[in-house]
């Protein structure tokens, strides 16, 4: 590890218990640490197996499919609603 990184240990070793925990929430808010090789095979499993069962609720037609247009209407029709401007994505 570099001089700053065993600084920064070394500095955090000298902090009471709140201001630890204050400084792990800090850094939990500001940093994500990307999935590991076996968490992102378990969240890919966990997605595959739920679109599986989406697509077998529609296969036994347990689910209405609407067109797009359709969702889009119900889309604008909650957020007019709940009186929130519905942002607007264009490649």
């Amino acid at each position: 590890m570099t001089a700053a990184v065993e600084h920064i240990k070394k500095e955090i070793r000298s902090l009471g218990p709140d201001e630890i925990e204050a400084l792990l929430r800090d850094l939990q808010n500001e940093y994500v640490l990307p999935p590991t090789d076996d968490e992102f095979a378990s969240i890919e499993a966990e997605w595959d197996a739920e679109i599986d069962r989406r697509m077998q609720d529609v296969i036994e037609g347990r689910v209405e499919l609407i067109p797009g247009e359709e969702a889009d209407r119900q889309t604008d029709a909650l957020f007019a609603k709940l009186g929130i401007t519905r942002p607007v994505y264009r490649p």
